[in-house]
């Protein structure tokens, strides 16, 4: 059975609780945005393992001493997510940043799984000489 070809079906399309992101397809790949406003871009780790792309970021809510905390409507100050990317995603080519609270992420389509063009013989198929040789 021939199926049609979709490199993105694997990724998820839904946003997990305290996490907010976005998926787009762009013509060379995909690109993740996931808004983690407020901190530091060192304090954002991001492991490729396999076909498992795995967030984690922190923020420090630490108050300075002496002074008295009233309310607090901050959301979590650690965040975590895992996403599973699509066997035809080129994982080894991730590029991330980081602008304005917003983490932006490219993964590219392997190019193993790009439409290539096929060529098509013309009635004679090709002989191979060095079988005929021995």
């Amino acid at each position: 059975m021939l199926r049609t070809f979709d490199p993105f079906r694997d990724f998820p399309t839904a946003p997990a609780s305290g996490v907010d992101y976005d998926v787009a397809r762009t013509a060379d790949g995909i690109e993740l945005r996931v808004d983690i406003p407020g901190i530091n871009p060192d304090d954002v780790d991001l492991t490729v393992d396999g076909r498992t792309l795995r967030l984690e970021a922190s923020r420090d809510d630490s108050i300075e001493e002496g002074t008295e905390l009233v309310s607090r409507r901050r959301r979590s100050t650690t965040l975590q997510h895992t996403f599973q990317l699509g066997e035809q995603l080129d994982a080894d080519r991730l590029v991330a940043d980081y602008e304005f609270g917003v983490l932006k992420v490219t993964i590219p389509v392997a190019e193993s799984a790009k439409p290539r063009k096929v060529l098509v013989g013309a009635g004679t198929p090709a002989i191979d000489t060095a079988s005929e040789a021995a």
